[in-house]
């Protein structure tokens, strides 16, 4: 049975205050990956939302090697259907490079390494003053980017899938018939051409 829209507005509401409340319990390795992921699938949500419904929409472009597999093919896609602002791109391409940095360097990583401090203060969804903790800024991008993807998704309206525009049979014939009548005009002038120049 389908979900009423006030239904919806609530599960949203349940799981960003669950995400954001896992946020500050994890560890700064699980924050970056579990904040990337959320913002990953809020995107992923957010582009199923404005495209045609198709049952092979999963398949076609969402998984394995397919055009947005990827959270940063979906953050390009978003930001080029004008889903989001090119300040949105540009946080969610920074929380992308922070949670690979996280994700691929074995070493201990936190926010209060210099590389990724910094990038976390440059981060403009941070509501917080530039000296607050890097984590801080971290969560607080990622929770009101997370919002503002979920505010999107309700306000946008899918377009439908375009009508069948094949020719019927008729506008076929009738085509075929234009090009047989303009073929035999034009081999019609080429003869009258050829027989006043002889």
């Amino acid at each position: 049975m389908p979900i009423t829209v006030d239904q919806f507005i609530k599960k949203q509401y349940a799981e960003f205050v669950a995400i954001r409340q896992a946020l500050t319990k994890e560890s700064d390795r699980g924050c970056a990956l579990f904040a990337a992921a959320f913002l990953d699938k809020a995107l992923s949500d957010l582009l199923y939302l404005s495209l045609v419904t198709d049952k092979r929409i999963e398949k076609d472009l969402f998984e394995g090697t397919a055009p947005l597999s990827s959270f940063s093919a979906r953050i390009k896609l978003a930001f080029y259907l004008g889903k989001i602002s090119k300040e949105c791109r540009a946080d969610l391409d920074t929380i992308r490079s922070i949670r690979n940095e996280f994700a691929h360097h074995a070493e201990l990583v936190s926010f209060d390494s210099q590389s990724v401090a910094d990038r976390c203060r440059n981060l403009q969804f941070s509501f917080h003053k530039r000296e607050n903790r890097p984590r801080g800024h971290f969560t607080a991008a990622a929770s009101g980017i997370l919002a503002m993807l979920q505010t999107t998704g309700l306000k946008w309206v899918a377009p439908t899938m375009k009508p069948d525009d094949r020719p019927t049979e008729a506008e076929k014939e009738a085509a075929r018939a234009q090009a047989k009548q303009a073929v035999q005009e034009l081999e019609e002038k080429l003869d009258t051409q050829g027989n006043s120049e002889a």
